[in-house]
């Protein structure tokens, strides 16, 4: 196998150069004289002296400029809406393949003339502009979403094409505004004894909420941002509340077993003047005593249509969870207990957790649980 290695190395760097060597003569076949004059400029950089490369490239720049200057022609002439955009596209290529001949020695030798067209690209690129903002305007005008976004896009588009055009930098932001969607969520309301844990869960949720939520035509409100900044038309309410929920459902159990042991060391006998091990079974009772405590509940999410009121998703998200504490006490020996029955015996039953904090955990599961489906609702925004 090792014999082959060689061979197979040989092979890629013959693939490799033949390839390399007959890129740019195959985009000419091809039709494409943009990028066959790229590439053969950039083998004219490392070998001069390529004929092939030279070739292709003198055949090949008239050709681009005529493509070029065809493609303008036409666009002038159609009534596309992105007409002005074909033309900044093109002018930018034919000023790339001048810029790109100056740069290599041998290929400015063979094109001592390369065209460049700068106030070309600068008379088109206003024009570019101006079409994209009347576009974007035209677009923010009709009132919905789907056409706000559009907006968006011909706002930025006009701000690529001539940074800062008119008011452009204001009409991204209203385009922006109006191309998100505006859900608000609700608070969930329970008792006081529970209320800190609840809004625990709502903060958390919402922050992370907001996180995911960045770069994306989507906005998640609390109650009080919403009031903050006087909205009057979201388009959804998300409403969290906790049902079933209980606290401190108590279960005791207490399990007491008879523990031997063979074959332990009890004391020493002496036999004809020599002393010996006595070994005998040691036993011991210990009871284990097991305290759990449960919690539990549910959230349930409704998703509603904020213009009018209709319910348009909802769902339920059951958790619980349950804190354990374990202590024993023994009589006997012992030496007849495991390791793990002796720490229990050496253990004090611990104190449980306060009720904030069971339903807290309780909640848990929840929460990973209804940020998962809130996640997928809006996924599409």
């Amino acid at each position: 196998m090792r014999k082959l290695y060689p061979v197979i190395l040989s092979c890629i760097v013959v693939l490799i150069i033949a390839t390399s060597c007959s890129t740019g003569s195959l985009a000419y076949k091809h039709g494409d004289y943009y990028k066959a004059c790229l590439e053969s400029i950039d083998r004219l950089r490392s070998n001069p002296k390529s004929t092939k490369s030279q070739n292709v490239l003198t055949s090949a720049y008239p050709l681009a400029q005529k493509t070029a200057l065809r493609e303008i022609d036409n666009a002038l002439l159609s009534n596309t809406p992105d007409k002005y955009d074909v033309l900044v596209v093109q002018y930018e290529r034919l000023n790339q393949l001048a810029g790109e001949i100056f740069r290599c020695p041998k290929a400015y030798e063979l094109i001592p003339q390369p065209v460049q067209y700068v106030a070309e690209l600068a008379k088109a690129k206003q024009m570019a502009a101006e079409q994209a903002y009347h576009t974007g305007l035209k677009a923010l005008e009709t009132g919905t979403v789907e056409q706000a976004r559009l907006a968006c896009k011909y706002f930025q588009d006009a701000d690529r094409y001539v940074k800062g055009y008119k008011d452009v930098q204001d009409k991204m932001v209203d385009a922006r505004y109006a191309a998100t969607l505006r859900v608000i969520i609700q608070k969930p309301r329970v008792n006081d004894d529970f209320q800190y844990s609840a809004d625990f869960f709502y903060n958390n949720f919402l922050a992370e909420l907001h996180e995911k939520s960045r770069n994306r035509f989507i906005r998640y409100y609390s109650e009080e941002e919403a009031s903050h900044e006087n909205m009057r038309n979201p388009h959804q309410l998300i409403v969290l509340n906790f049902e079933d929920y209980s606290i401190g459902n108590v279960r005791e159990s207490k399990d007491t077993r008879e523990m031997s042991r063979d074959s332990v060391i009890v004391g020493q006998v002496k036999v004809e003047g020599k002393m010996y091990n006595s070994y005998n079974t040691v036993k011991a009772r210990i009871s284990v005593f097991r305290r759990d405590i449960d919690s539990g509940g549910k959230l349930i999410i409704s998703i509603i249509d904020a213009q009018n009121n209709k319910g348009l998703q909802r769902r339920d998200f059951p958790g619980s969870y349950t804190w354990t504490t374990k202590w024993a006490n023994f009589k006997g020996d012992d030496r007849a207990l495991s390791d793990e029955q002796k720490r229990l015996c050496n253990r004090e039953p611990l104190t449980p957790p306060s009720d904030q904090d069971m339903f807290i955990e309780f909640s848990k599961p929840i929460y990973y649980n209804a940020m998962s489906y809130i996640q997928s609702v809006y996924s599409r925004y």
